[in-house]
């Protein structure tokens, strides 16, 4: 399956994400496309709990709320491996099964990025 991803690192990229809904609502709809909303997290154990509660609380989409993940990681060996050079904006990838990212892009929703990223997904 492949899976598009949106990759945040502050509460501040919610603003951001939530212009993506709308396209990550109707990829419920597309045959072998998921959305999932990975949020990396360089915390120590003891402030996780109560970081992952706010940020799902954070998230008002039910099926996106859903689709979050966590990610407790090296923040910036996980920016390094996923080539994420600016942590600014909220990223987006289409990764594929075999995990090659075959489209990126940051910030929030715009025309030319959901159609860009929608002719990826055809390809």
């Amino acid at each position: 399956m492949r899976t598009v991803a949106f990759v945040g690192f502050a509460l501040e990229h919610r603003s951001e994400l939530e212009t993506w809904v709308p396209y990550a609502d109707a990829l419920r709809h597309r045959a072998g496309v998921r959305a999932r909303l990975f949020v990396g997290l360089g915390l120590p154990k003891l402030v996780r709990n109560g970081i992952v509660k706010a940020m799902k609380a954070a998230v008002t989409a039910p099926e996106l709320r859903a689709a979050t993940i966590p990610l407790f990681v090296d923040v910036e060996a996980f920016c390094r491996a996923l080539g994420i050079g600016d942590r600014a904006h909220l990223t987006i990838l289409l990764v594929e099964p075999d995990a090659r990212i075959v489209w990126r892009g940051s910030g929030p929703f715009s025309e030319p990025a959901g159609a860009s990223l929608s002719a990826a997904l055809s390809a």
